[in-house]
């Protein structure tokens, strides 16, 4: 075994195990809850006026709410919005 070959062989080693080491610090552990998809959800939907648009998204954002999802109600000036939240 020539001096190369032992010099990549210790770099692998020496980064495998910084690597390995370090994997710890950088991703934040996921909980069990995360790790088992048990996260659950209440949802809330209600049609919106497009003039009212605007406050109902901040009102619904200071309550918790994040927006899953809308559509289009075609008979009127309106859109259907749902809502969803982290059960507690």
């Amino acid at each position: 075994m020539n001096i190369r070959s032992l010099q990549v062989s210790l770099v692998f080693v020496v980064g495998c195990t910084v690597g390995g080491a370090s994997a710890r610090f950088v991703v934040p552990p996921a909980s069990a809850q995360q790790a088992a998809g048990l996260t659950r959800w209440e949802f809330q939907c209600q049609t919106v006026d497009n003039d009212d648009a605007t406050a109902v998204a901040n009102k619904m954002g200071a309550q918790g709410w994040d927006i899953a999802g809308s559509a289009e109600v075609p008979a009127n000036d309106e859109n259907l919005w749902c809502f969803k939240r982290p059960k507690l």
